[in-house]
C-alpha cells in the first residue's frame, strides 16, 4: 500500500546528487543563525533565501505545503504565547524564524533520501544507536499504518461500518482488537525484517557500496549558503542596511 513519505520526490530533485554531508552542516550552521536572529530584517534575508532554495530544488510546492502544516500549529502556538506575552512585532519575529528554521530543514529532509541523511549523521559521529533507533523507527511508522490499512479493509470486507456514536459498546470492542492486532501483526513483521537484515549480515553498522565525495557542486552550494549567512549576519548588525543607504 501506497504512504506519503517525505522523501519521495528526493531522486527528482535539483538537490538530489549534491553531497548529504555539505547539505546537512550548511542546513544545520543556517538554522543555528536564524534561531539566534533578533531583527525582522535578518529573518526576512533568511527567508528569501531558503525560498529561492526550495524553488531550484523542484520539490513539488503542494509537498512541502503539507509537511510544513505539519509544524504550523506549534509555529502559531509560540507566536501566540510571545502574542500574550510581550507585542506583536515579537510575536511576527518568532513565527518567522521558526518559520524559516522549518523550512530549512524540510527542505534538507524532502532532497535527501532517508538513507543518506542517517549516512551523513554517521559521519559526523552520530552514536550507532540513534542512528539506528531513527531508522526502524522511521520504517515501523510506515508497517503500522500498513497493518491499519490491512485490518480496516478486513472489517469493511466483513460488514463492519462503524458504530451508532462514540459510545457504542460494539463499535468500541472492535476498534480496541483492531489496534491490540495491528501492533501483534506488525511486531510480527519487523520481527522477520530483522531475521532478514541478521541473515544478510546486519551487525548494527550501515554500510553502502557508494561513498560520498564532495565535488564542485557541493563547494558552489556551501559557498551559497555562506554568502547567504554573512547577508543575514549583516542585516543582523545593521551593516547591510549601512551599505545599500550609502
Amino acid at each position: 500500500m501506497s504512504h506519503t513519505e517525505i522523501d519521495m520526490f528526493a531522486r527528482r530533485s535539483f538537490l538530489y546528487s549534491f553531497d548529504p554531508r555539505v547539505k546537512l552542516l550548511c542546513t544545520i550552521i543556517f538554522v543555528v543563525i536564524v534561531a539566534v536572529l533578533r531583527t525582522l530584517e535578518a529573518v526576512i534575508v533568511a527567508g528569501i533565501f531558503i525560498l529561492l532554495l526550495a524553488a531550484v530544488s523542484r520539490v513539488p510546492v503542494k509537498h512541502l505545503a503539507y509537511n510544513f502544516a505539519l509544524a504550523l500549529p506549534f509555529i502559531v502556538f509560540a507566536a501566540l504565547t510571545m502574542l500574550l506575552t510581550k507585542s506583536w512585532e515579537n510575536s511576527l519575529l518568532i513565527g518567522l524564524r521558526i518559520s524559516v528554521c522549518v523550512l530549512a530543514l524540510l527542505l534538507l529532509v524532502t532532497t535527501t533520501p532517508f538513507f543518506k541523511t542517517l549516512q551523513a549523521l554517521r559521519y559526523f559521529r552520530i552514536p550507532r544507536i540513534i542512528s539506528n533507533l531513527l531508522l526502524f523507527t522511521y520504517r515501523f511508522i510506515f508497517l503500522l499504518l500498513d497493518e491499519a490499512e490491512r485490518m480496516s479493509m478486513a472489517r469493511k470486507a466483513r460488514g463492519f461500518t462503524g458504530g451508532r456514536n462514540l459510545l457504542d459498546k460494539r463499535a468500541f470492542q472492535t476498534i480496541a482488537a483492531t489496534i491490540g492486532m495491528t501492533f501483534v501483526r506488525s511486531n510480527v513483521r519487523a520481527t522477520n525484517i530483522y531475521d532478514a537484515l541478521l541473515s544478510r549480515g546486519y551487525n548494527g553498522e550501515m554500510r553502502t557500496l557508494d561513498r560520498p565525495k564532495v565535488k564542485a557542486r557541493d563547494a558552489a552550494l556551501a559557498l551559497s549558503f555562506t554568502v547567504a549567512s554573512l547577508l543575514v549576519i549583516s542585516s543582523e548588525l545593521g551593516v547591510l542596511g549601512w551599505t545599500l543607504s550609502s
